[in-house]
């Protein structure tokens, strides 16, 4: 599900935006694996202590999502950091883009006060020096705890690994803040792999054409859902696919030479 979620979030961008996905991350395994948690404010309450949040009756009133709480039976100061896994953009080019969906409580609950930080570091100290952030204090006008998108432009750190830092901070005695949807996006990724070296494609009708310098292992085509449609084992130089048996529309086609993969964008008539 992980794999086919990622998949359409990356078709989404490419449909969208025309731009390739380069890290998504939608909470749904409960697994911050990777992240770092920092609780700045000592008080054992942090980040992915829990990923929904119900009701009197015990129905979600959240997403499964990031969920650090300003309140918890008593007012909270939160400083709390969730930091990604490391995200590679050495090959991304164009306008880069960071986004993700925040959500607070409804009525007069709701004003969370929370920040983004990206830079070229997993250290907090020069992560909340970094000029590329956002912050803001979560507020709805109509107090049904709507969950917004958010975008930050993070083009200026092209060609560096970087970090993202989401911080809930300078708040409390509010309830809960929720964050949901993370995805890095870019208008290209550059290819400069060996594997992929005078790699090229077309379509022509009903036929996807592949060549490459080494053999083409395999192929996958995904819809715009996200799901498979296509997979074929590869063996050679130059492959014809047939696509005469899928219906006129636009699929993320991935490939794999040597072991190493590549996405990009058909359009079969």
């Amino acid at each position: 599900m992980k794999k086919i979620t990622l998949v359409a979030a990356m078709f989404a961008a490419f449909a969208m935006n025309a731009q390739v996905g380069v890290y998504f991350e939608d909470f749904e395994a409960q697994d911050l694996s990777g992240w770092e948690l920092y609780d700045e404010d000592g008080d054992g309450n942090n980040w992915g202590d829990q990923f929904t949040v119900d009701d009197q009756d015990g129905n979600p009133v959240t997403p499964v999502s990031l969920i650090s709480r300003s309140w918890l039976g008593s007012p909270l100061f939160p400083d709390n950091w969730a930091v990604t896994p490391a995200i590679d953009l050495t090959a991304a080019s164009g306008t880069i883009e960071l986004s993700w969906k925040v959500l607070a409580a409804a009525a007069s609950w709701d004003n969370e006060n929370y920040s983004v930080y990206v830079a070229a570091s997993d250290d907090i100290t020069v992560l909340e020096a970094s000029p590329v952030m956002f912050t803001e204090v979560y507020d709805d006008p109509d107090d049904l705890g709507t969950q917004y998108d958010r975008t930050l432009d993070i083009s200026s750190l092209a060609g560096q690994t970087v970090y993202v830092a989401f911080r809930h901070h300078d708040v409390s005695d509010m309830d809960f803040l929720s964050i949901d949807d993370v995805m890095v996006t870019a208008d290209a990724l550059s290819v400069e792999s060996n594997e992929f070296e005078g790699f090229s494609y077309f379509v022509n009708s009903n036929v996807l054409n592949l060549s490459s310098k080494t053999p083409i292992q395999n192929i996958s085509l995904f819809n715009m859902l996200g799901q498979e449609v296509l997979s074929q084992k590869l063996d050679s130089n130059t492959e014809a696919i047939n696509l005469s048996g899928l219906q006129s529309s636009v699929y993320i086609a991935t490939v794999t030479i040597d072991g190493a993969t590549k996405s990009f964008k058909i359009v079969k008539n």
